[in-house]
C-alpha cells in the first residue's frame, strides 16, 4: 500500500511538512505540475471567445473557438497529476458543455419562436436577420456565462499554483474582494478609463 501511495505522489510533490505543535501541513507540487497549470492558461489566452469583447464575437467564429477549447480540455484532464488542477479543468470542461447545451438550446427556442416562413407581409431576410439576432442574444448570455465560470477556474488555479494570472485572461477573473472593497474597475473591457 505504501508502494503505491509513493508511485502516485512521486514526482508531483517537492516538499512535505508537517507540526504537530503547531497543528499545519505544506504541501508544495513539483515543478512539473505548475508549469502544466501554466501552459494551460497561457493556451487559453489564446482563445479569444473568452476575453474579447461581446461586439466582437460572432457565432460561427465562437462555435469553432469552444469546440478546440473542449478538445484541449479533454486531453488535459487525463494529464493532470494532482487533483487540484484536474478539479479546475473539469470545471471549465462542464462550462464548456454547458455553453454548447444553451446554444442547442437557443437554437431551438427561436425555432419554435420563429418559424421558417415568415408571416406575410413581413420581408424575409429581415424576418431571418431577426431570428438570428435572436439567437445569437442567448448565446451571448451563454457565453457570459461560459466566461464567469472559466474566469472563476483560472483564478483558483492562479491562486493555488501560485501563478499571477495577467494579460487578457485578467478580464475573466473575479476581482479580488480588497479591491472590490475600495471601488476597483471590475472588467477594464467594459468600462471607460475616464
Amino acid at each position: 500500500m505504501f508502494k503505491q501511495w509513493r508511485w502516485r505522489w512521486r514526482g508531483r510533490l517537492r516538499t512535505i511538512s508537517f507540526s504537530f505543535f503547531g497543528q499545519s501541513a505544506s504541501v508544495e507540487f513539483s515543478q512539473s505540475e505548475r508549469e502544466r497549470a501554466r501552459s494551460i492558461l497561457l493556451r487559453l489566452e489564446d482563445h479569444r471567445v473568452l476575453h474579447a469583447p461581446y461586439d466582437l464575437e460572432e457565432e460561427n467564429g465562437s462555435w469553432g473557438s469552444i469546440e478546440a477549447l473542449r478538445t484541449y480540455l479533454n486531453e488535459q484532464v487525463e494529464q493532470c497529476e494532482s487533483e487540484e488542477l484536474r478539479e479546475q479543468v473539469r470545471a471549465m470542461r462542464a462550462a464548456v458543455r454547458q455553453w454548447l447545451t444553451d446554444m442547442e438550446s437557443a437554437r431551438r427556442l427561436t425555432e419554435r419562436t420563429f418559424p421558417e416562413a415568415p408571416p406575410s407581409g413581413r420581408d424575409p431576410i429581415r424576418w431571418a436577420r431577426d431570428r438570428d439576432r435572436v439567437q445569437w442574444a442567448y448565446g451571448l448570455q451563454a457565453l457570459g456565462v461560459l466566461r464567469g465560470r472559466v474566469g472563476v477556474a483560472i483564478a483558483e488555479i492562479g491562486r493555488k499554483f501560485d501563478i499571477p494570472i495577467d494579460g487578457d485572461l485578467a478580464h475573466v477573473t473575479p476581482p479580488d474582494v480588497d479591491d472590490a472593497e475600495r471601488g476597483a474597475r471590475l472588467s477594464p473591457l467594459y468600462f471607460d478609463e475616464a
